[in-house]
């Protein structure tokens, strides 16, 4: 099976890249992929409870944590990133299943997945 990671750095506010990852991670499931997501930069910003990014006319938050969920999506948070942004761990939504990491650790994740696509 091989291994896709989707890193996103843009920000959800004004930006369809969170959005966009997702949407794509959850088509690969019928093919013999294992799909993951990292949220680094701006784009940790989507992982704050008061994120409402289907007021932008994007993917509602409550389909994207149905089919995390579902599929047991691996979801990547910089822990440096969020403190960047002032993001407290209680301030992320549960529901994401966000596993942080530190900048330290991202090389040895990124050589984890087979191909590393950036939004």
């Amino acid at each position: 099976m091989r291994k896709v990671l989707f890193a996103v750095y843009q920000s959800p506010v004004g930006s369809i890249w969170v959005n966009e990852a997702f949407r794509c991670v959850f088509g690969m499931y019928a093919e013999d992929i294992e799909p993951a997501v990292l949220l680094v930069r701006d784009a940790v910003i989507a992982l704050n409870k008061e994120t409402k990014p289907e007021h932008l006319g994007l993917l509602p938050l409550n389909t994207t944590f149905k089919y995390i969920e579902r599929y047991g999506t691996k979801v990547y948070a910089v822990k440096e990133c969020l403190d960047w942004r002032k993001i407290k761990e209680e301030d992320i939504d549960p529901r994401w299943h966000a596993e942080l990491i530190s900048e330290k650790d991202l090389p040895k994740l990124l050589h984890e997945y087979d191909t590393v696509l950036w939004f």
